[in-house]
């Protein structure tokens, strides 16, 4: 019986061995060990075995994967077209001529014979735009022109494009940067009229452009100064007549459309206009930065003068 005692007491003394051990390996795996868990991609290196395009596609094909083809195209906004599809000629001595002498008769039966192809472009417009009338649209037109040409003295650019499309806008600003544009309605001469109506396709057979040509003939006030208020063109006191062909245009298709102003027709008996008045300085004489100018007595009283 002696025998079995010490190996009991061995057992006992080697399980509180470990027991009295313990502490120390809970201390030890509370340490903070750094792991990588996210192995980052590193491109290759190596030159691929391929050596043209045409033998990459072919081991693609080859693999079983498929190439989608890379397009450089980008979305375009036709909002308008580029220009006029058939240009309205004016006959000569417009304004001027009498509708009763023999001249004007000659262009009452010219403007008649061209008035078929309008008809059938009204046709076309009215299949879109039910409410469009001849009779009423010069008086819409009217008011978009003058107030497209009313934005431009105040600047404003943001009710400009509604008024007017992406190939008439910048023909409107255009030069008028540091500028002050004074411009003003006074009264219709002769009342506004549709001399010329066009349709036509854009792309493909779906997208349909209208384009109707008022002739206007109107009493209007324009004057522009520089950014020293210095006078450039015209006088802001002095009316003038104008005579205008105005061509408006609506995207047909587009269910939001609208007509906007989109050019003017200028023919080429048509009076040159007024020059613009261009101010320049006159260099004066080259003084050392401790000298003063003093300007001649004469040029003084002679300013005075003046």
């Amino acid at each position: 019986m002696a025998a079995p005692v010490p190996r009991v007491l061995s057992c006992l003394s080697r399980a509180l061995g470990c027991w009295s051990r313990q502490p120390a390996l809970v201390a030890q795996s509370m340490t903070v060990v750094p792991v990588r868990t996210k192995k980052r991609f590193t491109p290759p290196t190596s030159k691929p075995n391929y050596e043209s395009e045409k033998e990459f596609i072919e081991r693609a094909r080859k693999a079983g994967l498929v190439i989608p083809p890379e397009r450089l195209e980008r979305a375009i906004h036709l909002a308008c077209t580029g220009g006029i599809f058939d240009s309205y000629v004016p006959p000569e001595g417009d304004a001027r001529m009498s509708s009763f002498s023999r001249e004007g008769m000659k262009q009452r039966t010219e403007r008649f014979k061209k008035n078929v192809a309008s008809q059938l472009s009204i046709r076309k417009i009215k299949e879109y735009d039910a409410n469009f009338k001849t009779k009423d649209f010069p008086e819409k037109a009217k008011d978009i022109y003058v107030e497209a040409h009313l934005c431009l003295n105040n600047s404003d650019h943001d009710r400009l494009h509604t008024l007017a499309t992406e190939l008439c806008f910048p023909d409107m600003v255009w030069d008028l940067k540091y500028k002050t544009v004074r411009w003003s309605f006074v009264e219709s001469l002769e009342p506004p009229q549709v001399v010329q109506v066009r349709c036509s396709n854009l792309v493909n057979q779906g997208n349909v452009y209208g384009q109707v040509t008022v002739r206007m003939h109107t009493r209007q006030i324009l004057a522009i100064y520089d950014r020293f208020g210095r006078l450039m063109y015209g006088q802001e006191d002095v009316p003038k007549d104008v005579l205008e062909y105005v061509v408006f245009e609506k995207h047909l298709t587009n269910p939001y459309g609208s007509w906007r102003m989109h050019g003017k027709i200028v023919p080429q008996w048509a009076p040159p206009k007024q020059p613009i008045l261009k101010t320049v300085m006159i260099p004066g004489p080259q003084l050392k930065p401790w000298e003063d100018y003093e300007e001649p007595q004469g040029e003084t009283n002679k300013a005075r003068l003046a």
